[in-house]
C-alpha cells in the first residue's frame, strides 16, 4: 500500500453502506472525480468542509484532495466553531452556509463564498483513476475545546499518510482484504464522528486505503450494533472509552462474536471496564493513545499489559518534568513535540502518571487530580469521576468532585443518602490525602457529560454546581 498514490476502486469490495443501501466503490469514485473536476475551476486554495452526512463528507474530502486543495474541518455546527474555522478558509463546501468572522464582530460577519456542485455532472469513464495526493496538502483540524477555546492544528497529508501506513503495519489482520473473500470483507462500524482526527483516520482514510466496507451511520445506541451484527460477521468497531463504559453490558454475545476488533481512543479506558469486557466476551480492547497534535503515540491491550507500547516509528525522551517528548514521522518534518503527560518510561513501554496541568496548588500543597480520581474510581460503586477546581462568584476557589455511579447503583435521592455517600468517599480519601485537600463540593450523576469524541465537556460539569443544582455539599 502506498498512500500517496491511490487508485480508486472499481470493484465491489470497497463500498459504503448508507441507510441500508450499498454504494459501490466504483460509484463513489465517479462522484469524487466529477466533484474534483468542478472544484478545479475555482482558484480558492483553502476549503472549509462541514458535512454531517458521512458519505457526502467522504466524497467532498477526497474530491478536495484530488483537486489539490487545502482542507479545513469544522468540528461542530455551533456558530462560534463554524466562525472560528471560517477564519482559516477562502470558501466553504458542505451543508452549512458559514460566516467569516475574521473581523471579530459577529454582527457584521459575512458568509464565506459557498460552493454548490452540479450534481448532474458525473464522469462516465469507468477506468481506474490514479489519485496523486500532494504530500504538502494541509488538513486543518480543531481540538475539542471542551475546556476552553478550540485550537487549530494544521496537518500535512504526509503526516496522515505515515500514520495510516503505521497502523496497517501494526494491525494488518484488522484491515487486510487479502485474507478475506468479498463475502467476508470486514466492515467498519463507528461510534465517533468523522470531524476529528480519530474518526477521520479510523473510519475513513485507513478503511478506504485498505478496501473496506464502511457503515456511514454514526452509532449511538447498542441496538444499532445488534442490528448490524446480524448482517455483517466481520465488524471492526471504532469507539471511545465513554461509549464502551456506558453500553458494553447491553451487547449480546452474538454481536461481540461478530466484532473482529474494537479500537478505542479519546482517553484511557478504565481497567475495570477492559477486564469485564474481556471476561464476558473474550474481546481484548485495542486502545490508542495520542492527540490531534501528535497523532497516535502508543497502544495497548490491558488484558495482556497495562503499559502503553510505543508505535514503531516513534522515538521518545523525558523532559525535566517527566513529560514525554516525541520525535516521529507523524509530526511535521523537523518537529519535536513535548506533551503535557508525565510518564514512567521503560524502554519502548511506559505508564501514564497524569498530566502536568492536573497538578494543582491547594492550601499551599501540591495535589494530583489524576491521583485523587484514581483513588475514587477504585472504590465500590464508582464507575468514573472527575475532580476540578471551581471558581466561585465570591472569588474563592474550591475543589469539587463529580461521581458517576455504576449502573446498578441508584443516585442518592435524599439528604441522608448523600451525606452517607460523601462520608464514605471522604473517609477513603483520607487514607491518602490530608483533610484540607479533600473536595468541598460533590455531585452524583448517572453519566459524566462527554461529547461525541469522548471528551468531558467542562461547561456542563461547571453547571452541575450552579444555584439551580445546589444540593448538600
Amino acid at each position: 500500500m502506498t498512500i500517496d498514490l491511490y487508485t480508486f476502486p472499481v470493484d465491489k469490495k470497497n463500498n459504503f453502506i448508507q441507510r441500508e443501501q450499498s454504494i459501490s466503490g466504483k460509484q463513489w469514485a465517479k462522484e469524487c472525480i466529477a466533484l474534483a473536476q468542478q472544484i478545479n475551476s475555482y482558484s480558492e486554495e483553502s476549503w472549509l468542509l462541514y458535512q454531517d452526512d458521512f458519505y457526502q463528507f467522504s466524497v467532498n474530502f477526497f474530491a478536495l484532495l484530488l483537486a489539490d486543495k487545502n482542507i479545513v474541518l469544522a468540528q461542530s455546527e455551533q456558530a462560534e466553531r463554524l466562525q472560528q474555522a471560517a477564519k482559516f478558509a477562502d470558501i466553504c463546501i458542505g451543508d452549512r452556509i458559514i460566516a467569516d468572522s475574521a473581523s471579530g464582530n459577529s454582527n457584521q460577519s459575512q458568509p464565506l463564498a459557498h460552493f454548490s456542485p452540479n450534481k448532474d455532472c458525473l464522469v462516465q469513464d469507468s477506468t481506474p483513476v490514479a489519485l496523486n495526493i500532494n504530500a504538502n496538502t494541509t488538513i486543518t483540524l480543531f481540538t475539542s475545546g471542551s475546556t476552553g477555546d478550540a485550537k487549530a492544528i494544521k496537518k500535512y497529508w504526509y503526516q496522515l499518510a505515515n500514520e495510516v501506513e503505521c497502523l496497517q503495519q501494526l494491525f494488518p489482520q484488522a484491515l487486510s482484504p487479502q485474507q478475506l473473500t468479498s463475502e467476508q470483507s470486514s466492515c467498519i462500524l463507528s461510534t465517533v464522528t468523522h470531524k476529528h482526527i480519530y474518526g477521520l483516520l479510523f473510519k475513513l482514510i485507513w478503511p478506504v486505503f485498505t478496501g473496506k466496507q464502511i457503515i456511514c451511520e454514526t452509532i449511538e445506541y447498542p441496538e444499532q450494533i445488534e442490528q448490524y451484527s446480524q448482517n455483517f460477521t466481520k465488524l471492526l468497531l471504532i469507539s471511545s472509552p465513554s461509549y464502551l463504559a456506558r453500553t458494553y453490558q447491553q451487547f449480546s454475545a452474538q454481536a461481540m462474536t461478530n466484532i473482529q476488533r474494537v479500537f478505542c481512543s479519546g482517553g484511557a479506558l478504565s481497567a475495570n471496564v477492559a477486564d469485564e469486557i474481556f471476561s464476558k466476551y473474550q474481546q481484548a480492547i485495542t486502545e490508542v493513545y495520542g492527540s490531534t497534535e501528535t497523532g497516535g503515540i502508543a497502544w495497548r491491550q490491558q488484558n495482556e499489559n497495562a503499559q502503553w507500547q510505543l508505535f514503531p516509528q516513534h522515538q521518545v525522551s523525558l523532559a525535566k518534568d517527566d513529560t514525554l517528548v516525541l520525535t516521529s514521522n507523524f509530526l511535521a518534518e523537523g518537529e519535536r513535540y513535548k506533551t503535557d503527560d508525565r510518564v514512567e518510561l521503560n524502554s519502548r513501554f511506559f505508564n501514564l502518571l497524569g498530566r502536568v496541568d492536573r497538578i494543582i496548588k491547594l492550601h499551599e500543597k501540591r495535589l494530583s487530580l489524576d491521583e485523587m480520581e484514581k483513588q475514587l474510581t477504585s472504590l465500590e460503586n464508582v464507575n468514573a469521576c472527575h475532580c476540578f477546581v471551581l471558581d466561585s462568584l465570591d472569588s474563592k476557589t474550591a475543589l469539587v468532585a463529580v461521581i458517576e455511579l455504576k449502573n446498578n447503583c441508584l443516585l442518592p435521592s435524599d439528604l441522608i443518602q448523600r451525606k452517607q455517600l460523601i462520608s464514605t468517599y471522604k473517609k477513603a480519601l483520607l487514607s491518602v490525602f490530608e483533610p484540607s485537600l479533600l473536595p468541598r463540593k460533590w455531585r452524583f450523576v448517572a453519566q459524566l457529560p462527554f461529547n461525541s469524541q469522548g471528551k468531558l465537556v467542562q461547561i456542563e460539569l461547571v453547571n452541575l454546581f450552579n444555584s439551580s443544582n445546589k444540593v448538600h455539599e
